[in-house]
């Protein structure tokens, strides 16, 4: 009688544990993406509420540590599922389709994006000016009556994308400055820098992966995704 009972018992245990075991390895960083996934991804996006923000909280990373000097805010990591929900999240309200959230993904490949948020402290010494030698011209125009520092302050940092202490080669770096709100007595003022870097899926595995920036005074500061636990 108790084998009877014990034998169904053990049978069912067996396929709980194979059914968690799958569901780990399916929802694991990988590429390409199905269609499938694609859409749960735009969905996820498309909803914009508790259940997109749980799921890419464990994406982001927030530096609490500040000084007098150009300090890194926010870092965070966006596999190409994660790229999806994010796009789609932050556009639905301008008639964003899933078909065109799939012609996006097939035009931009499987990368992975590293964000890292740049701040400057308002102590931050503005640069002098040489008379007659204006500045450089930036990468994108700033606002209007602008009391500028330099944009490219970003440069003074080094950023590094690791697994297993091997850097992960950089396929494209692009940035934006962040500018302040002018006001009637204040003109707007540089704040700071959004740097993204990309790099090849193919070249991230499922894995630890470490994102290490360099401050320009040598402070390095360094945060860990798990990519065998991200999506």
């Amino acid at each position: 009688m108790n084998r009877a009972i014990h034998r169904p018992t053990a049978r069912l245990l067996l396929a709980l544990t194979l059914c968690l075991a799958d569901c780990r390895a399916t929802i694991a960083y990988q590429v390409p993406l199905t269609p499938a996934a694609l859409h749960e991804a735009y969905i996820l996006g498309q909803r914009n509420d508790q259940a997109t923000a749980s799921f890419l909280g464990p994406y982001l990373k927030q530096i609490t540590e500040g000084s007098q000097a150009p300090r890194i805010a926010e870092i965070e990591i966006l596999t190409p599922f994660a790229q999806v929900v994010d796009l789609s999240r932050s556009s639905t309200s301008g008639g964003y389709t899933e078909e065109q959230a799939a012609r996006e993904y097939h035009q931009r490949g499987d990368i992975v994006v590293v964000r890292v948020l740049l701040m400057l402290p308002a102590a931050y010494p503005k640069p002098e000016t040489v008379p007659n030698q204006p500045l450089a011209a930036p990468q994108q125009a700033p606002p209007s009556n602008t009391a500028l520092r330099p944009e490219n302050f970003w440069q003074n940092f080094r950023f590094e994308t690791k697994q297993h202490d091997k850097t992960i080669a950089t396929r494209f770096i692009r940035n934006k400055p962040i500018y302040s709100a002018p006001t009637k007595d204040t003109p707007a003022v540089l704040d700071g820098a959004t740097v993204w870097l990309e790099y090849d899926a193919k070249d991230a595995a499922s894995d630890e992966t470490v994102v290490e920036v360099t401050t320009p005074d040598s402070k390095k500061t360094s945060v860990t995704f798990d990519l065998k636990k991200l999506r």
